[in-house]
């Protein structure tokens, strides 16, 4: 079988055509025979091998490029790296940075300017950018003032909409919290016991509108603030109010469930403002 192998390939397969029908026949020969594992590459055109994909493609890169700008990384600088600094950097081709680059040009991310560089856009004041830029330093003090209007109302609203199934989450949040060992532990389930309230208002915009709100909860200022607030005894009489809404929640009472929620929030609101 080998001498027919080197036979056709030497004397029967002169042609581009013939050349690809032969790579087919090896290709099939060898698989058949799992004593010959090697295949002669010599002999197989570079124009049949599959092209060697990138490790990242543009999109991947345009990507990471984008959460760095969102993190701030360059902000101080006002603009990018040079795109040769940053192809090394990713282990991509210029090219494939360039049009990373040109992908973050057409959502308005980055501007360039020829011979002098890419560098940060300004977001429009009207943007969602913009918006999400100047509410991120919102006081403790101005989010707890939204959260006593839209909160006691969302709780009004699930005890009227929410599923037996959508209760019960609401319910084993509520245990989980106060099973809790720690404050991470606590603030986790009561965050997680908040937000299943507003999945109950089948309100999308409300419900995106608090992640808004829990994502600003979650930063240092705010956080540290919980620490210091933080206590077991606070932590009990925290559970005692979420049990009470609860409740509220169970007898699909809209007014009690309103007033518990205000009631927790206006000592939440105390605990940390004073």
């Amino acid at each position: 079988m080998d001498q027919f192998v080197t036979y056709l390939d030497r004397k029967m397969w002169p042609t581009a055509l013939s050349k690809k029908f032969m790579i087919f026949f090896k290709i099939l020969y060898f698989h058949l025979n799992p004593i010959t594992l090697i295949l002669d590459h010599n002999r197989i055109s570079k124009e049949s091998r599959p092209p060697i994909m990138p490790k990242l493609v543009a999109d991947d890169v345009a990507r990471q490029l984008r959460q760095r700008i969102e993190a701030g990384e360059w902000a101080a600088m006002g603009r990018m790296p040079p795109e040769r600094e940053l192809a090394e950097d990713y282990g991509v081709a210029r090219n494939t940075m360039r049009r990373a680059v040109s992908l973050l040009e057409e959502d308005g991310i980055v501007s360039r300017q020829v011979g002098r560089g890419t560098f940060l856009s300004q977001p429009d004041a009207n943007s969602f950018a913009g918006i999400i830029g100047r509410i991120k330093g919102t006081s403790p003090a101005d989010l707890m003032e939204l959260r006593l209007l839209l909160e006691p109302a969302a709780a009004a609203a699930a005890a009227t909409t929410a599923s037996d199934a959508q209760l019960e989450a609401i319910g084993l949040a509520h245990r989980n919290a106060c099973q809790a060992g720690d404050m991470p532990a606590f603030e986790d389930w009561d965050a997680v016991f908040h937000q299943k309230i507003f999945d109950c208002t089948r309100n999308e915009l409300l419900r995106e509108t608090h992640n808004l709100l829990r994502l600003l909860r979650n930063q240092p200022l705010w956080f540290d603030m919980k620490k210091r607030a933080f206590s077991e005894e606070r932590m009990r009489h925290y559970c005692a109010e979420h049990e009470a809404l609860l409740d509220a929640l169970m007898r699909r009472d809209r007014e009690a469930a309103r007033n518990a929620m205000t009631a927790h929030l206006k000592t939440v609101q105390r605990n940390l403002l004073g």
